[in-house]
């Protein structure tokens, strides 16, 4: 992985707990990815969850502390720190990278047959 590749602050949804109703808690958390030009993606294997879980020992239940923004900081940090080595030419770690599925629509997405694989898992599973 090298200069082909940006590096921005990307999130996903997940479900941080459950609250005292039974209900899931969904919470975002904060990741760095990077992509090149022809839409192959790789994630970084640290994830900056926007929420904390606490407990409430009085009242006997869990409650969520909302974090995103101190958790986006940290997840820019790590894209700043990132775009820099891409930049300077730097061979990013293979060890700290998951690939992702390419981008929608993108040249990878067509030459992985992503949309294949896709229909193929949605018939498997009816």
């Amino acid at each position: 992985m090298n200069k082909s590749y940006r590096a921005i602050v990307a999130s996903d949804l997940y479900q941080a707990g459950v609250t005292e109703d039974g209900r899931p808690f969904i919470a975002e958390n904060y990741y760095v990815m990077i992509e090149n030009a022809a839409g192959r993606r790789f994630a970084h294997n640290v994830v900056f969850n926007g929420a904390v879980v606490h407990f409430d020992d009085e009242e006997i239940c869990h409650y969520f502390e909302d974090v995103r923004e101190e958790s986006k900081a940290k997840a820019e940090a790590l894209c700043d720190r990132i775009s820099a080595a891409l930049q300077a030419g730097r061979t990013l770690d293979g060890a700290y990278w998951n690939e992702m599925d390419p981008s929608y629509g993108s040249d990878e997405y067509i030459s992985q047959g992503t949309e294949a694989q896709r229909v193929f898992l949605e018939r498997q599973e009816a």
